[in-house]
């Protein structure tokens, strides 16, 4: 675990909008060589990634293709030499600047904008605030909020904001003991109509810094912001990690953004493309007797297009993460059991949540290898050849275990057995053949392995115990 002093000189926001890319998360390391240690600072600004190293102000293109290398930054370093930090404010467009200064960092903010630094823009604070760092703004600009180490504080590092009233920054003002612990708070960072920050102390969480949120809106008078309802939540996977995980910063296009992240035993730069605002799918994966099921493969698919995938863990526990206000199909395949095929519709039902959380539970029936499946009355009188509606319901779970299973190999065996008449009786068990055959073939590639027999030729099990129209199906694993 990192000591807080010491990651609090390293953090920074960037300030934009939400973007709505219309696609999962999507997170990879940064970088095809190893990029230097100790990176912080993190700030996107006109398509440029800022960071600090080692004291210095260091920076890359987030045009190219990858990130491979972070080089100390002349045209920013030029407006102010001992800048760590750098973000804009949309209101008025002005870069404000953090320094490696300690007098500097317990005092005041400087802002920067045609070549000069304007003393009246510095943030007025109290002597006993210490180690101010990584301000952000909100969208309009009009409210920031800071990192701050305080006489007067819950613990740590808080979180404070204050308001800019035409003329001047307003007195900082905690934000409360929801957003704020015992630990540490810090990193924060504005997403659309969301505070994203980072925690040490939340309860519950794991140990080590996590990524949060919770919603702001406008409050009475125009430069007031309220953090709604005070609803904090984590970020889902695979943002939050069993590691260390803080300091976002957003790219201003919206199609995602960097963290940093120690996921991997060591700290590492991160980038995710995607949408952070979602939903959640939890769930787990049980068999007949409520056993858990593991190693289960789900996928979510919207429109014939995978959207996400995942495993079900030696709990049966799952997690994927998705778009709201869209139906998907949720297709569950397992080994040796029926697949499982639902249409699930995921609803953000409440914007307090950046994510909102969904549970859908999964039931998978063992395929009965070795035994017997009757199915009765596919096909309505004793005479009749083509299969009903239900009868294709009935018989759907088998084609798609078949469909999606080449290892399978499937006998259907069918009988009439009130019938007497025996060229009358073949003549109908033929036709039912022929119809079956047609109906599962039809749904499975070319070249499954189906077999299909007239059960009073082939008296595989008693045929006189049948209660007529009865079709038989064994599976058989392919050797």
């Amino acid at each position: 675990m990192r000591k807080p002093f010491l990651i609090l000189l390293l953090l920074v926001a960037c300030l934009i909008p939400a973007a709505h890319s219309q696609a999962p998360i999507v997170a990879t390391p940064v970088g095809s060589v190893p990029l230097p240690w100790g990176l912080s600072n993190l700030s996107v600004i006109d398509s440029t990634l800022y960071a600090c190293q080692n004291g210095v102000l260091v920076s890359a293109p987030t045009t190219a293709p990858a990130i491979t290398a972070l080089l100390p930054d002349t045209i920013v370093g030029r407006l102010c030499p001992e800048a760590v930090y750098v973000v804009r404010n949309s209101r008025d467009s002005l870069l404000y600047f953090s320094t490696g200064s300690e007098q500097a960092m317990n005092t005041s903010l400087n802002v920067h904008t045609n070549a000069r630094l304007f003393k009246n823009r510095r943030v007025e604070v109290k002597s006993w605030y210490r180690d101010i760092c990584h301000p952000v703004f909100s969208p309009d600009g009009n409210a920031m909020v800071f990192s701050s180490k305080g006489k007067v504080g819950l613990g740590g590092y808080d979180l404070w904001y204050s308001h800019w009233n035409g003329s001047r920054w307003s007195s900082p003002i905690n934000l409360g003991n929801t957003i704020n612990t015992q630990g540490n708070e810090i990193s924060p960072v504005f997403y659309g109509g969301y505070l994203v920050f980072a925690s040490d102390g939340m309860p519950g969480a794991p140990e080590g810094f996590n990524l949060y949120a919770v919603r702001i809106k406008s409050g009475a008078k125009a430069d007031e912001i309220i953090f709604d309802s005070y609803v904090v939540q984590p970020l889902p996977e695979p943002i939050n990690s069993n590691g260390d995980d803080w300091e976002m910063a957003f790219d201003p296009d919206g199609d995602g953004g960097y963290w940093l992240s120690t996921r991997n035993g060591k700290e590492q730069l991160f980038t995710f493309t995607g949408d952070l605002d979602g939903v959640m799918l939890n769930g787990h994966v049980v068999d007949e007797h409520q056993r858990p099921v593991s190693a289960a493969d789900i996928r979510l698919l919207r429109q014939g297009r995978l959207v996400a995938s995942t495993t079900s863990d030696s709990a049966g526990a799952y997690h994927l993460f998705a778009l709201p206000n869209n139906d998907y199909r949720l297709l569950v395949t397992r080994q040796d059991y029926y697949n499982y095929n639902k249409t699930v519709s995921l609803v953000r039902p409440s914007e307090h949540l950046l994510i909102a959380s969904q549970t859908a539970d999964i039931t998978l029936s063992r395929l009965p290898f070795g035994r017997v499946m009757v199915f009765d009355n596919l096909f309505q009188e004793d005479g009749d050849v083509e299969l009903t509606a239900s009868a294709r319901q009935s018989l759907q779970p088998i084609v798609d275990y078949l469909r999606d299973n080449g290892n399978v190999l499937a006998q259907f065996t069918l009988y009439c057995s009130q019938e007497d008449d025996a060229s009358y009786r073949e003549m109908i068990i033929a036709r039912r053949i022929s119809n079956i055959q047609r109906y599962v073939e039809s749904c499975l590639p070319s070249g499954a392995q189906i077999s299909y027999k007239d059960g009073w030729k082939n008296d595989i099990i008693n045929a006189q115990g049948m209660q007529g129209n009865a079709v038989c199906v064994e599976l058989f694993p392919k050797k």
